[in-house]
């Protein structure tokens, strides 16, 4: 049998194999980075330790022989660290403590408990869900008023997501017992406390801890188990790991600002992308503030530079490439700027090095929380109401957006000290531009106060919030209908689902519409459903988007809400929005949602209408809004047509905002 028969026997082998087989340590050696390169695509867990020719990885059986047979020198090596935790487990004062200086489950449980119970003010401990083997993942909450979402930057540490990388978890728990201790007296703890919310989780992996083995319970490498946007791009929390699924829903309720997660076996601050090709450097569009946030880690840390890395820093994917690893997925996926620390070069070192241990990151540690603290900051809100928005903030020259908390409108954009043209925009608003100056140390305030965008006035709105389809001409076919729902909505209350259809059915959701000039129609969906094909990228169940039965783009896989804007020309038009199954799988939710469809001016728009001249006398200003006002307050005017400024044939405060943004713009 060739080299390419055995490769593919054997990947069909892994495939059927449970990952739950244990793994051992191994040492490989290779000749360039193309072999590690392959030994990454073929899913091979690699260790830390590597060197220009030999690399350690963790190994069930058949990847030994695997990895022999594509003419790898590989030899089995002893796992230290599993041989250092029989060794405590083994130890006369077991009854007495178990893990010595290290805390086993119950004491680490026992050490969060009290802290919360001594210091209620300004602790909350949570548990965000449960291990394999039904273990609490514990969280600790450390701000002046835990439990309460205010105006302050979110951060987190997270440590031990590998169960043999120990470091962390003790250092986590020497960095709650330090801040909640020198609060009130340590400016410098008070400080952080007073306008940080600090969220600690010094165990993701409290099953492998017990254990003392890398993986959780069920043979899975948590730090391959997020989704990938280079190898899984499935933002979905659907069929991981408990332990994943629940750091990801917990993020997901949350708006994270700055982050880093705990490892050991080196001695370097890794940061993103950590793919897609191992020795390639992969820089994300945050590259040079990704440096600055590592270095300001490193440059604390009295000894990182011995750890063989330029500065004591490295690129993830010119390191070696690291597919579902957690730092990515924070930054691709929550706007979460994470890095990797790699905190002593022995996974799991004998306790009496503990102490030692937190001297040296203890500054790095607290330096690295402070930078949640640089860079541009604000409010955003309604001109008007100054009711806080949902918006986007984009930094001219760099890809990359963030998203404002939805419920106090505040944002944080980290960034290096320099000049910098912000834009935040909220969907149905005006945007706005401002030049910013960062300085060298600290944030600069930036707050946005937006106006609704005239030209909503003229358009034809549905938000499907009066619970059906009434408010316009909608037509179905397939083989089921679309239906209103209240479980998911943009805005508002409701949006439009896609019908309950099984395998080889469609669903389909029409209206016939008169244009009466050039424009644009747009909407916002969310898509859960099977994802395209990861190699062949076919379509397989997937929401389509059509303009006179002519497919203008689609959607598959777990897109949450996001916003679409197609040009469409003067005339008649039938617009449709299909959702499609095929014969195969079934993911997700299999449906598809729309909701706040703007339709262009249409012969259903009355342009005599919304104008907001309630008294005729060709002038819009105040004494039309004192009108249109007492009319909404009546309730019982003849003509609603000067008024009706968005011509939805109701009166409500909307009417009159949009009549006052358009008397200000005038």
């Amino acid at each position: 049998m060739n080299k390419m028969k055995t490769l593919i026997v054997y990947l069909i082998l892994l495939t059927f194999s449970f990952s739950i087989e244990e793994k051992f340590t191994v040492e490989i050696k290779y000749s360039s980075i193309e072999d590690l390169q392959q030994l990454v695509d073929i899913g091979i867990d690699l260790d830390h330790y590597r060197t220009s020719s030999i690399v350690h990885a963790f190994v069930s059986d058949l990847e030994f022989n695997l990895i022999a047979n594509l003419n790898f020198q590989i030899k089995h090596i002893p796992n230290q660290s599993k041989i250092y935790f029989n060794e405590l487990k083994n130890s006369s004062n077991y009854s007495r403590n178990p893990m010595e200086d290290y805390h086993n489950y119950i004491e680490l449980t026992n050490f969060l408990q009290n802290i919360a119970n001594q210091n209620p003010d300004i602790t909350r401990l949570e548990s965000i869900g449960q291990s394999v083997q039904g273990r609490e993942l514990w969280v600790m909450e450390i701000t002046d008023n835990p439990g309460i979402n205010e105006v302050e930057p979110e951060f987190k540490y997270i440590a031990n997501m590998h169960g043999d990388e120990t470091v962390g978890r003790e250092l986590s728990l020497y960095l709650i017992e330090w801040l909640v201790q020198e609060y009130g007296t340590n400016p410098r703890a008070t400080n952080l406390i007073n306008n940080t919310a600090i969220y600690i989780m010094p165990s993701m992996n409290p099953d492998g801890f017990e254990l003392g083995q890398r993986y959780n319970a069920n043979g899975t490498d948590l730090n391959r188990d997020f989704p990938d946007q280079f190898n899984d791009p499935n933002n979905s929390s659907l069929g991981r790991e408990p332990e994943t699924r629940a750091v990801m829903d917990w993020s997901s309720d949350h708006n994270f600002v700055l982050s880093a997660n705990m490892h050991t076996g080196a001695l370097v601050v890794n940061y993103p992308f950590d793919g897609p090709s191992t020795g390639i450097y992969s820089a994300c569009p945050d590259d040079e503030l990704f440096i600055h946030i590592s270095l300001a880690y490193a440059n604390e840390h009295p000894n990182m530079q011995a750890g063989g890395f330029s500065n004591g820093i490295t690129n993830g994917a010119q390191w070696y490439a690291v597919y579902g690893g957690m730092q990515d997925w924070n930054y691709v996926w929550q706007n979460n700027f994470e890095i990797t620390l790699e905190q002593n070069e022995v996974k799991w070192p004998n306790s009496n090095q503990l102490a030692g241990l937190w001297e040296d990151h203890r500054e790095p540690m607290l330096t690295y929380i402070e930078e949640v603290h640089d860079g541009i900051r604000g409010i955003i809100t309604d001109s008007i109401n100054f009711a806080p928005l949902n918006a986007n903030i984009d930094i001219q020259g760099i890809d990359k957006t963030i998203l404002s908390d939805s419920e106090n409108g505040d944002y944080y954009r980290l960034l290096k000290p320099g000049t910098y043209m912000i834009t935040a925009s909220s969907f149905g608003y005006l945007s706005q531009t401002e030049m910013v100056i960062v300085p060298d140390i600290g944030y600069i305030e930036q707050n946005f106060q937006l106006s609704i965008d005239p030209w909503l006035a003229e358009a034809d709105i549905e938000d499907f919030d009066e619970g059906s389809f009434i408010n316009f001409d909608w037509y179905f076919s397939g083989n089921a209908d679309w239906t209103i729902t209240n479980s998911e909505a943009f805005q508002g209350q409701y949006s439009a689902k896609s019908g309950n259809i099984n395998a080889n059915e469609e669903s389909s959701l029409k209206i016939d519409l008169e244009v009466l000039e050039d424009s644009e129609i747009s909407f916002y969906k969310k898509v859960s459903c099977e994802s395209t094909g990861s190699i062949s990228g076919n379509y397989y169940d997937y929401l389509s988007f059509l303009i006179d039965g002519i497919e203008v783009d689609k959607w598959a896989g777990e897109i949450n809400w996001s916003l679409e804007n197609f040009p469409i020309t003067t005339g008649n038009h039938t617009i449709e929005w299909l959702f499609i199954k095929d014969g195969g799988v079934t993911s997700g939710y299999d449906s598809a949602w729309i909701d706040f469809v703007v339709f262009p001016i249409t012969s259903t728009s009355n342009p005599d209408c919304g104008t907001g001249d309630i008294n005729n006398d060709s002038i819009n200003n105040i004494l039309d809004v004192v009108s249109l006002v007492n009319c909404v307050l009546s309730n019982n005017c003849e003509d609603i047509c000067e008024g009706d400024m968005n011509q939805d044939d109701i009166l409500n405060v909307l009417d009159v905002v949009l009549l006052v943004n358009t008397i200000l713009n005038n």
